[in-house]
C-alpha cells in the first residue's frame, strides 16, 4: 500500500467542542470514526429511532468517498474510544482502498487519565483495532499513532506505554503484523537545535534498544514549515530537515501533520509545494520518508476565524444542512453523559486549499 497522500481527519460538524464534547453520549471521547458517526464519513446510516441518511432518503456526508477521489491513501484520526464499534469504519476504510492510522488519543498517556490503568486499556485498545478474527490489526490499519503533541505527557510515558502495547500485542494477537509505530510532536526544538531532536534524543535511545522496535518506529513530526526547510536547506548549507534529521536518527520520517493557514500569503502554493516536496523527496528516498498527513480535511468546527488553526482545512463548514440523525442511548455503548443526542450533518464546502491538495495527491506517478 502507497502511504504517501494523508489526511488528518474528524470533521465533527456543530456544536462538537472538545471542551464539552465528553457531556454528550454523540461526541464523548472526541471519536470520529465509530458507527453512530457514520452519516460523516460514511454511505448510510439508520439509528434506533429509525431517522437515517443514505437510504432512498437525505445522503449521508460520505468523507470517506470524498477522500478517495481526492487521491488521500491513509487517514490520520486523533481520538478512538477503544468502548466504541469502529468495524464498520475500518471496513469501510479498507473497501475504499483507504489506510487508517488509528490514534491512542492524549488520555493514555496521561498520569491523570489512562495511563496508570494501561495494563487493563492497552488489551481494550488492540482488540478496538483488530479484524473480525481477532487474530491481527484489521487489514485497514497502518500504523498507530500514541499520543499527539505530548499533551500531559512526555518521553518517560511514551517509553513505558511503548513497550507494553508491544508486550499485550505479542500476547492477543496470534497472527500480528508488525505495523510502524509513532509519537506525533508538534515542531519544537525540546532544547535541541532543530525541531523535533530534543524529544527524539530522550526517546529512541530507550526503546531502540530491542531490535523489534527498532524496525517498527517512526519519526512523526507535525509542522507547517515550508518546502525549503524541509527538503533543500535550514540554512548552513547542511540540506533540508529531512536529510538532518535522517542523518542523525536513520528512522523513517511520517509527517502526521503537514499545511498552512489559509490566512497565510499564498497558502495554497506553501501547500502545495509542502506536498510535492513530500512525493519528490519520497520517490528519491524511499526508505527515508514514508509520506505526509495533510492537516486537516475540514476546518475546525469549534473555532472562530482567525484563532490558531482554525482555518487549516481543505474543506469548510457551512450553515446548510444535509441530514439530521436523532439518537437513542441503544446507539451507544456507554452512558456517562446524556443518550438523546441528535447529530445535524452539515455540509461542507471546498476552501482556497483544497485544489492544491487534490492537485497532487491526484496525479500520476
Amino acid at each position: 500500500m502507497s502511504l504517501l497522500n494523508g489526511m488528518c481527519y474528524d470533521g465533527f460538524p456543530a456544536p462538537y467542542d472538545p471542551s464539552t464534547a465528553n457531556r454528550t453520549s454523540i461526541f464523548f471521547g472526541s471519536d470520529a470514526a465509530y458507527d453512530a458517526m457514520a452519516p460523516l464519513w460514511g454511505g448510510s446510516y439508520t439509528s434506533s429511532t429509525g431517522s437515517a441518511c443514505g437510504n432512498g432518503g437525505a445522503s449521508c456526508r460520505n468523507d470517506l468517498r470524498t477522500m478517495h477521489d481526492m487521491g488521500v491513501q491513509v487517514i490520520r484520526l486523533y481520538d478512538w474510544e477503544p468502548r466504541n464499534r469502529h468495524l464498520k469504519f475500518l471496513d469501510e476504510c479498507h473497501g475504499w482502498g483507504l489506510g487508517v492510522l488509528v490514534p491512542v488519543s492524549n488520555y493514555f498517556l496521561q498520569q491523570v487519565g489512562g495511563f496508570p490503568g494501561r495494563e487493563t486499556l492497552i488489551p481494550q485498545l488492540l482488540r478496538s483495532f483488530a479484524n473480525t478474527e481477532g487474530t491481527d490489526y484489521h487489514p485497514a490499519v497502518a500504523g498507530v499513532i500514541i499520543g499527539n503533541e505530548l499533551a500531559g505527557y512526555g518521553a518517560d510515558e511514551c517509553v513505558v506505554f511503548t513497550q507494553g502495547w508491544v508486550a499485550h500485542e505479542a500476547r492477543l494477537f496470534s497472527h500480528a503484523r508488525k505495523v510502524r509505530l509513532g509519537h506525533p510532536v508538534q515542531f519544537d526544538p525540546f532544547g535541541a537545535a532543530l525541531p523535533g531532536f530534543g524529544f527524539w534524543d530522550t526517546l529512541l535511545p530507550r526503546l531502540q534498544q530491542d531490535a523489534d522496535f527498532k524496525s517498527r518506529l517512526f519519526l512523526a513530526p507535525q509542522t507547517y514549515n515550508n518546502a525549503t526547510y524541509l527538503f533543500e536547506t535550514v540554512g548552513g548549507g547542511n540540506g533540508g530537515w529531512v536529510d538532518m534529521a535522517w542523518q542523525k536518527y536513520r528512522t523513517p520520517i511520517w509527517f502526521t501533520e503537514i499545511g498552512q493557514s489559509r490566512v497565510v500569503a499564498d497558502a495554497a502554493d506553501v501547500v502545495k509545494n509542502q506536498l510535492l516536496g513530500v512525493r519528490q523527496y519520497a520517490s528519491r528516498h524511499p526508505d527515508r520518508l514514508i509520506g505526509a498527513c495533510f492537516f486537516q480535511f475540514a476546518d475546525k468546527v469549534w473555532l472562530k476565524p482567525g484563532e490558531s488553526e482554525a482555518e487549516f482545512g481543505a474543506f469548510s463548514h457551512t450553515d446548510r444542512i444535509q441530514c439530521t440523525i436523532r439518537y437513542t442511548a441503544k446507539d451507544f455503548t456507554h452512558w456517562e453523559a446524556s443518550s438523546d443526542d441528535t447529530l445535524k450533518v452539515d455540509v461542507l464546502a471546498p476552501s482556497s486549499l483544497f485544489a492544491a491538495v487534490r492537485s497532487v495527491y491526484t496525479a500520476g506517478g
